[in-house]
């Protein structure tokens, strides 16, 4: 996982160090519903020059998402990544952190000003992931590219793709006051064990015996 057969679709910018963590988190939800992300650190390899793989991949890529907490908007890389993005045509999906303090959404500027954000709240991962896919399902819902399956895998080993049906489980978690995670769960044809993914942010959940 992701399945090797599938082209990248979403770029996703950010600061190393500081946002690695979230940015693979994001990938491993977009590549289990068939969007596959491209996180550099991923599917880097010893020799390679960075900047020309980053230049290939963003051009490659419809999508360009990125993640602009208080180190992103002061990374260079992420700032020279966005400037390239737009060059190439590509219109940024911006994830910026909200203040704590002021609930209002850090200070950005240039091109991103231009682009409403997904608002990311540091102790709220699963609201942030919710409104990344659903970003991402209006739009490929849009462009009749959407695919209404999730792949999953099985503590047996088998690998396998699920229906969805996410407009159905989407309208369960807004209609939820408390917006808690719910179980989605499907059965491994090979072992007959349950597989569940935590929903709205389509992560495994752990399998029991």
């Amino acid at each position: 996982m992701p399945l090797p057969k599938e082209h990248f679709k979403v770029f996703i910018s950010h600061a190393t160090a500081a946002d690695g963590a979230l940015a693979n988190w994001i990938a491993d939800a977009l590549d289990r519903l068939h969007i596959r992300a491209f996180v550099y650190e991923r599917y880097k390899r010893g020799g390679q020059n960075r900047f020309e793989v980053i230049k290939e991949r963003i051009k490659a890529c419809p999508y360009f998402l990125v993640i602009l907490t208080t180190d992103g908007i002061a990374s260079q890389w992420v700032n020279q990544e966005i400037g390239y993005a737009v060059g190439v045509g590509r219109e940024p999906i911006p994830i910026i952190e909200v203040d704590p303090y002021t609930g209002r959404c850090i200070d950005s500027a240039g091109f991103i000003e231009l682009h409403d954000p997904i608002d990311y709240y540091r102790n709220d991962n699963v609201g942030l992931m919710a409104s990344v896919i659903y970003t991402f399902y209006s739009l490929l819902f849009d462009e009749r590219r959407w695919h209404d399956i999730i792949f999953l895998s099985c503590k047996c080993g088998n690998e396998f793709e699920g229906e969805l049906d996410f407009e159905k489980a989407w309208e369960i978690w807004i209609s939820d006051p408390s917006k808690t995670p719910f179980e989605l769960p499907w059965t491994c044809v090979k072992c007959k064990r349950v597989v569940r993914v935590s929903f709205p942010d389509c992560h495994l959940l752990p399998q029991e015996d």
